[in-house]
């Protein structure tokens, strides 16, 4: 069977053979690399969370432990306050099927933080739609929103915006977006630290 190592390029050869990395080391980096492979399959749709679950379990030895924190760790590192629903529920599930793969997780914890993540991007994106409805009703009831002043060769030219650009043109919606980042970009940013100080 091919080793590894020998599909790696010359140059990438002949690096390894200088550093003279210990057994354990390329044990870890060869299954970093499966790692990682398995999670692109994921990403890609092409693992469901118990067969991502499934491979990871395969993993034997003392490094089993660390891979399985290191996945949980690269999956919510890929959680955005844009993330589709069903892509977050099922980053969420694989987070909390390897978490059972621990011999001591913090299962109920994670769920529940995990949940209220769930709850703050929802509740956030309502609030977000909400505004974008409000301006949008305002910019297609006064159509002199929809004006604005652009500089030419000529001089200034007026030009109509469709209601979208108009929207996304005006001071109140930048002034909400910047809020909104602010407070839901924070909360975000909280909550998937405490998940990775759980999982890790």
């Amino acid at each position: 069977m091919e080793k590894w190592e020998d599909k790696l390029p010359p140059r990438a050869r002949e690096r390894l053979a200088k550093i003279r990395i210990s057994s354990e080391d390329r044990e870890r980096i060869k299954n970093m690399e499966k790692l990682k492979s398995f999670l692109s399959q994921f990403y890609q749709g092409n693992l469901s969370p118990d067969d991502l679950a499934k491979k990871i379990e395969e993993f034997q030895g003392k490094e089993k432990e660390f891979l399985i924190k290191e996945a949980q760790l690269r999956l919510v590192s890929s959680l955005s306050l844009q993330i589709s629903s069903p892509d977050f529920k099922k980053r969420g599930k694989a987070i909390l099927l390897l978490e059972k793969l621990k011999t001591q997780g913090k299962y109920q914890l994670i769920k529940e933080e995990i949940n209220s993540l769930g709850s703050l991007i929802k509740r956030c994106l309502e609030e977000k739609n909400r505004a974008y409805e409000k301006l949008k009703n305002e910019v297609e009831n006064n159509p002199e929103l929809r004006i604005r002043k652009v500089r030419s060769e000529e001089g200034e030219v007026l030009i109509q915006l469709s209601v979208d650009e108009a929207v996304r043109a005006s001071t109140q919606w930048k002034d909400f977006i910047s809020r909104y980042e602010t407070i839901c970009g924070s909360e975000f940013s909280k909550s998937v630290e405490r998940i990775k100080k759980m999982v890790g």
